[in-house]
């Protein structure tokens, strides 16, 4: 069995039942990549697999769940990163690290350094790669959170209340709450914005914007 065919085996329903071609995506990809892309919605278009752990998204835009077209929207939640202008996003962990493809390959971006770094050349390396090592996905964290609140929506994230780079070793496990997709981008595109000239130092006062609103969990 393929890597592929394992994921899609334990992924959930399909978040969409009326895939489509991808035909008005911002970016210019590898025709391969698309193509599998596409099979891949074709399948299942968009899931929840690796007990919640991995969100990929439909083709379409079902309720609060943005399709891939719609959710790569240049102006959406990424202005600030110049970098992730040629990627196109089609999956993410609760976390809000963005899975993409960028010309041939399959990439991890980090929305709080707007790095991006090499997965794989193709959806089956990448299937590998999630479910070889779960952990790349944070999956404990996910189980955890699961187990004590309930599963998680697949337009939901996580949020903590202290971003785990900016946790020093032996601070206490930061509180963490749920947040929707969207949202979750956008607090973070900003916090990359104020600290990428000071990278590890968190702005004065950000926790006015990037805790506002709700209680953690």
């Amino acid at each position: 069995m393929s890597k592929l065919a394992e994921l899609l085996g334990q992924a959930g329903s399909p978040i969409s039942r009326a895939p489509k071609r991808l035909r008005e995506t911002p970016v210019t990809l590898e025709s391969d990549r698309k193509l599998e892309l596409e099979a891949l919605l074709h399948l299942r278009d968009g899931f929840v697999a690796i007990d919640g752990a991995l969100v990929v998204r439909p083709s379409v835009t079902v309720a609060s769940v943005r399709g891939v077209e719609d959710w790569n929207q240049l102006t959406l939640w990424r202005t600030p990163y110049g970098k992730a202008s040629e990627l196109l996003f089609f999956a993410e962990d609760r976390f809000g690290t963005q899975f993409g493809l960028y010309k041939d390959e399959v990439v991890r971006f980090d929305p709080l350094d707007g790095i991006y770094e090499h997965v794989g050349f193709s959806l089956e390396r990448f299937s590998g790669w999630v479910l070889d090592d779960p952990e790349v996905l944070q999956h404990s964290r996910v189980v955890a959170w699961t187990e004590e609140h309930g599963p998680l929506g697949p337009g939901q994230r996580l949020q903590p209340r202290t971003p785990s780079r900016f946790v020093e070793p032996g601070d206490d496990e930061p509180p963490w709450r749920v947040l929707d997709d969207l949202e979750l981008m956008r607090r973070m595109a900003r916090l990359y914005k104020e600290t990428r000239e000071h990278p590890g130092v968190l702005p004065e006062g950000y926790l006015d914007w990037w805790w506002e609103g709700g209680e953690e969990g």
